[in-house]
């Protein structure tokens, strides 16, 4: 397979082989792949878990809860772990 580079990210690609984060051009293309492949998954299983939230909402079996307190409590924890 060949590919080529919009002329838009040929500079990039250039500067990640030239800075040596990159050996060639193809290393940049086959870590985006990875990256994509890796957040792909991520993406997926969030929403299955969402999914499976809502399901069990949707069942009845969900807990209510205050947005509010929860900020408060996130709040007091975050002072307290920045306090002198």
């Amino acid at each position: 397979m060949s590919i080529s580079i919009p002329s838009e990210f040929v500079p990039f690609v250039d500067d990640l082989v030239a800075t040596g984060k990159f050996q060639t051009p193809d290393d940049v293309v086959r870590a985006a792949l990875a990256e994509m492949r890796e957040r792909q998954a991520r993406f997926e299983e969030l929403k299955a878990s969402v999914l499976g939230a809502k399901a069990e909402i949707d069942g009845g079996e969900g807990t209510s809860f205050d947005v509010e307190e929860i900020l408060e409590e996130g709040r007091r924890m975050f002072a307290q772990r920045h306090s002198g």
